[in-house]
């Protein structure tokens, strides 16, 4: 098992892979969930009729490019 706390390692593929709604997204990154939905639709993924998310690994791609 891993002895470094959760907040000093990378996160495994399977987060990388997790879908965040899009209102913790937001929060995420300091931007509107209707600039996320303008500046990066290839990124959106329906989770239900009225949800929208992004995978973690697409929110930390959005973190760097700022």
């Amino acid at each position: 098992m891993d002895d470094l706390p959760k907040s000093d390692r990378k996160p495994s593929w399977i987060e990388l892979e997790a879908v965040k709604p899009l209102l913790e997204v937001s929060r995420i990154t300091s931007l509107s969930a209707d600039t996320l939905t303008r500046r990066y639709p290839e990124y959106i993924v329906q989770l239900s009729p009225r949800r929208l998310g992004i995978k973690l690994r697409h929110i930390l791609e959005i973190t760097n490019r700022r």
